[in-house]
């Protein structure tokens, strides 16, 4: 028995559940609707509106036949707050925002669509992904009852993972083909993808963030450096 059987024994039956559309959350929300529990799956978006997300996202909906739910990042606010690839003069008029978090965002949502049976949402994190979430997800329950959380993917690998996509015939967004992993953000490794395949949605992140080319002149120049060293 799962976790998402689990919680289904303990009278579980509508959660909300991070959806990244990574392999994990994928695997997550699909162990979900077999469980026979109703998942709100909802994105985090750092940037609004990139066409390649939105395609990823239709793909998605069509699939497990549900809408995702889009809402920002907390990593939003902070490339706003911190002024991050933004030119003086914009930076001068960008208000300050205070902070959010994935929880804060997500009990808002509940909030304004009036959903009060909804009390516990999904973690798709994996023991198997680093030292650190072993150690954390060591000290925690499969489901805990008093934070409301439940840790669907906490036992799996990646090798598992892509195993239940493979035999379960889920697809996997592109994102896979260019990073190898879902897409995350805007440091260097990503943005250079977004440049070369969606030259579009490129635009898009510098309407929002007119300096994210210095991040690949930052990338250049470490690289540089680092040569000139050896």
């Amino acid at each position: 028995m799962n976790i998402a059987e689990q919680a289904y024994e303990k009278g579980i039956r509508k959660v909300t559940i991070g959806f990244s559309t990574g392999k994990d959350s994928v695997v997550g929300l699909d162990m979900l609707l077999k469980a026979g529990i109703e998942p709100i799956p909802i994105y985090f978006y750092c940037v609004p509106g990139l066409k390649f997300i939105e395609n990823n996202l239709k793909m998605y909906e069509d699939h497990f036949g549900l809408k995702i739910v889009k809402l920002p990042h907390p990593m939003l606010y902070d490339y706003i707050n911190h002024m991050d690839w933004q030119p003086y003069d914009r930076a001068l008029s960008i208000p300050i925002y205070g902070k959010a978090t994935f929880a804060e965002f997500t009990s808002a949502y509940l909030q304004c669509t009036q959903q009060k049976d909804v009390e516990y949402d999904c973690n798709c994190m994996k023991m198997a992904d680093s030292l650190n979430r072993r150690l954390l997800l060591s000290k925690k329950t499969d489901i805990d009852d008093e934070k409301k959380i439940i840790y669907l993917t906490k036992y799996l690998t990646n090798n598992d993972c892509f195993d239940y996509i493979k035999k379960n015939n889920i697809p996997l967004t592109d994102d896979y083909k260019i990073w190898g992993r879902s897409w995350d953000g805007l440091k260097y490794d990503y943005t250079k993808g977004v440049k070369k395949y969606y030259p579009d949605d490129y635009e898009l992140i510098k309407e929002y963030f007119p300096l994210i080319e210095a991040e690949v002149l930052r990338y250049k120049l470490v690289k540089k450096y680092d040569y000139e060293k050896r």
